[in-house]
């Protein structure tokens, strides 16, 4: 009743009373609204948040109360996952593990030097390697000028390496491919790392893998090096070329007919054999003679004042135009076809063979024994095979006519037995001196001619000999002791020799040499009783003559040089004739002796040797 209006007119109680009701009610009705408002919010944020907090009680009650099923097939499958990108970034190969990178370089290097290899075997002049090339010996190998030419040039090492190289890399390259077949190689790729740890490395404006690039770079390496060596090889080859031209158009003889002669170990005029081959060689037509190499005189340490003799032979020599050197070191590589004559004492033969074989040269003949041991002798025909290098020995009794003829006639009589007999004019009070200058002994160096026949005309071995005789009477067989005043040691040599043989095949032989046995050497042809069918001599009739009246003009020539000359003339025209290849095969195929021939001739000597003193003492 006390209430009024808002302009504060005053109502009727019942007035009144309906606008307070009114008012109470739009006041309620607000509150009303309000509550229900709060009420749907309320009933949002329960049906919203109650659910998050359920699983979010579920997930950390499963982790930390996970059921021991569930953790192992978890763990289970996270190895697994680790297992398989460990394994993304190797190579397993027979059951080995590998890094792949590791691997794909290795692979690369392993086949660019493979392929190397074989270019540098196939180049080279070993024979186990020319083996291991063509699968067997061929033909052409044995001419040396081709031989040294090679089956390949450079052009074609260079051609070999590159298409190598191509080959590897195509490879390698699709090995990477096969082990990551999930990477699309021909799609382009973003820079920077790419999914999981694989990194690119950009190379042209291409993405490659780092195993790819690493494998490339360091083939690439090893091409270049081995490309750097061929071009220098061709390098050099061409300027030796140009050099080969140059002297060809200096020297006034052929090529084809011509012949380069070195003589090592030259001596003093008319006393030493290499002197003997020097004149000799420079009296024929189709010899060159290069240079003479004399390791002693020429060596002023070892000789300060060399024979006056000698001096003058140098002094011609240079007139002409040979070089006269202390040392082979001192020349300069053979252009072409060279013949080494090593005429030195047999301890020094195998040095002076090595270094001629270095040297280039395509011939050597050898001046027997050619060595001291079978086995040195051995290594020294193994190196000439690998080098393509011809060896002959200067057994020069094969080549005499008397022997020769004494050949052909008893190969006509069946069951025909040969004496042959081999003297030398020199006195007894001379046979240290011939034992200085022949260290190796009389049947190595004197005997052995006749050996030389003996295996390349009947067949003789030391494994064909059923039957050995020694003459052990004095007037045949006798070893002497010398006193060396100049070291004061003792020697001992034989100064005769007379012994038989008898083979497996029933061939006999006789041989009987004798230091002092005079200038006249024979050979006897008897039937199979033992008579006389003929007997040839050396020197006969009007040669014997001669050779007597030289020896009385030139005393101070070794008597042998004189006696044998014509032998040693036709053993060189022979060699000469081999080397240019215009021999006469059913002539010279057995005269001229290798060193294969030389070998089994120094074996059978050293049997006769140890036979005879063994039948002496």
């Amino acid at each position: 009743t006390s209430d009024y209006s808002a302009e504060g007119e005053q109502c009727c109680p019942r007035c009144c009373t309906g606008k307070k009701f009114e008012k109470e009610m739009t006041h309620r009705i607000r509150r009303r609204s309000t509550e229900l408002r709060l009420s749907l919010w309320r009933n949002l944020c329960t049906a919203t948040f109650v659910p998050v907090l359920l699983l979010c009680q579920n997930i950390a009650s499963a982790a930390l109360f996970e059921s021991k099923k569930r953790k192992l097939a978890r763990l289970h499958a996270e190895l697994a996952r680790l297992e398989e990108e460990r394994l993304e970034s190797l190579v397993v190969l027979f059951g080995y593990e590998f890094d792949k990178l590791g691997f794909y370089t290795a692979t690369s290097i392993f086949l660019v030097l493979f392929v190397a290899s074989i270019v540098q075997l196939s180049r080279s002049r070993r024979k186990w390697k020319r083996l291991a090339i063509f699968g067997g010996e061929d033909s052409t190998m044995s001419q040396s000028t081709e031989y040294r030419k090679g089956w390949l040039s450079s052009k074609r090492n260079i051609s070999l390496l590159i298409a190598a190289s191509i080959f590897s890399f195509y490879v390698i390259f699709n090995l990477g491919r096969a082990t990551k077949p999930s990477i699309g190689y021909n799609k382009p790729r973003k820079r920077g790392p790419s999914r999981g740890d694989e990194r690119f490395v950009l190379v042209f404006g291409t993405y490659l893998d780092e195993t790819t690039f690493y494998s490339l770079l360091v083939t690439s390496m090893v091409v270049l090096v081995a490309l750097g060596y061929n071009i220098g090889s061709a390098c050099r080859k061409f300027q030796e070329s140009k050099r080969s031209k140059q002297a060809t158009k200096l020297n006034s003889f052929p090529k084809e007919d011509v012949i380069d002669v070195i003589v090592v170990d030259c001596g003093l005029p008319k006393k030493d054999i290499g002197w003997f081959h020097l004149m000799q060689f420079l009296d024929m037509s189709n010899i060159n003679v290069r240079a003479v190499v004399e390791p002693f005189y020429l060596d002023k340490g070892k000789c300060p004042q060399p024979p006056q003799s000698f001096l003058d032979l140098i002094t011609v020599l240079e007139d002409l135009g040979v070089m006269c050197v202390k040392s082979l070191g001192q020349l300069d590589p053979c252009q072409r076809q060279t013949l080494c004559v090593l005429a030195g004492r047999a301890d020094k033969s195998p040095q002076y063979f090595r270094e001629c074989v270095g040297l280039g040269a395509t011939h050597i003949y050898l001046e027997p024994p050619g060595s001291t041991s079978v086995g040195e002798l051995k290594t020294m025909s193994n190196v000439a095979n690998v080098r393509g290098v011809q060896v002959y020995m200067g057994y020069h009794k094969p080549c005499s006519p008397y022997i020769e003829e004494a050949i052909r006639l008893s190969q006509s009589i069946p069951k025909s037995h040969v004496f042959f007999c081999h003297n030398e004019n020199y006195f007894k009070q001379d046979l240290h001196r011939v034992l200085n200058r022949h260290p190796e002994g009389m049947i190595r160096s004197m005997a052995s001619q006749e050996l030389a026949v003996l295996v390349t005309q009947f067949g003789v071995t030391t494994d064909s000999i059923k039957a050995f005789k020694v003459n052990t009477n004095k007037l045949f067989s006798e070893k002497q002791t010398f006193f060396n005043k100049t070291n004061g040691i003792e020697v001992s040599d034989f100064s005769r020799v007379a012994f038989k043989i008898m083979t497996t095949n029933g061939r006999s032989v006789s041989v009987m040499a004798d230091r002092c046995g005079g200038m006249v050497s024979f050979a006897v042809v008897k039937s199979i009783a033992g008579k006389e069918i003929k007997k040839f001599l050396s020197p006969d009739g009007d040669s014997a003559s001669r050779i007597e009246d030289e020896l009385k003009r030139d005393t101070e020539m070794m008597h042998q040089f004189t006696i044998e000359g014509e032998d040693y003339m036709e053993l060189k025209r022979r060699v000469v004739d081999s080397i240019l290849g215009k021999e006469d095969d059913s002539k010279t195929s057995r005269s001229v002796i290798s060193i294969q021939d030389g070998i089994e001739v120094l074996k059978l000597s050293n049997f006769c040797t140890n036979e005879i003193e063994s039948a002496l003492h």
